[in-house]
């Protein structure tokens, strides 16, 4: 009786560990499809190295048809492809990289029926405009001149202005120039500063206002004019 018991425990110890066996395996089939995503895609290539942030755009060039790809970030995330801002071509799409982390940049993809693919890429950066650039001589009080601008952009973030004084000659042409304040302001906000000097009641005046914007180790500006010349 007792060889019979021991017998029919020893079947069930048996049919327990195949049965988590079994369940081990198919633990591991599920985590391994669950991981499954397009960084899984057949080839991979880097592409840049950025020791800075900047705008990037990259031209990912076929001559079959557009490839799947996903590019991942030097942390090893990849882009949202759905969420990204891309121009497609007849032969090309070239993809923006807003604000791109240093680091060395890849591509994941499968090529499809293409036989050739070429990524070339460059440093973009957004426009940028000055508006509303007016002088309000109303409102000098000890010969403090206030002046109001805005710099616009599709981006946010700071930008750096200087506003100089420019000697005019009668002929138009640039006698001399002097720089009479600089600083910070915020993009896409009224920026109101205080020039000291009444020079709205001098001859042969003129404002000029320049607006950067630092990308790594590039910039964009734009410049705008104002005419405080009597008779101007």
């Amino acid at each position: 009786m007792n060889k019979k018991i021991e017998g029919t425990i020893n079947k069930i110890k048996r049919s327990r560990s195949i049965a988590i066996g079994f369940i081990s395996i198919f633990t591991v089939l599920v985590i391994t499809t669950g991981c499954a995503s397009d960084t899984a895609l057949p080839e991979s290539r880097n592409l840049f190295t950025l020791y800075d942030n900047y705008n990037m755009t990259v031209v990912v060039v076929f001559d079959e048809e557009p490839p799947e790809i996903v590019f991942i970030a030097p942390d090893g995330n990849p882009v949202d492809m759905n969420t990204i801002r891309y121009r497609p071509g007849s032969n090309f799409t070239q993809y923006f990289l807003p604000n791109s982390m240093p680091g060395t940049w890849r591509m994941v993809y499968d090529p499809l029926s293409n036989t050739e693919i070429s990524t070339p890429y460059s440093v973009y950066m957004e426009h940028i405009f000055i508006r509303n650039f007016e002088a309000h001589p109303a409102e000098i009080e000890h010969s403090v001149l206030p002046v109001s601008f805005e710099v616009s952009s599709d981006e946010s973030g700071e930008f750096r202005y200087e506003i100089h004084t420019v000697f005019i000659a009668p002929d138009n042409s640039v006698e001399a120039e002097v720089l009479l304040i600089d600083g910070y302001g915020t993009l896409n906000e009224n920026l109101n500063v205080n020039i000291s000097g009444d020079i709205s009641k001098q001859d042969g005046f003129m404002l000029r206002l320049t607006a950067y914007v630092q990308h790594g180790q590039a910039a964009i500006a734009d410049t705008a004019w104002l005419d405080l010349r009597l008779g101007g």
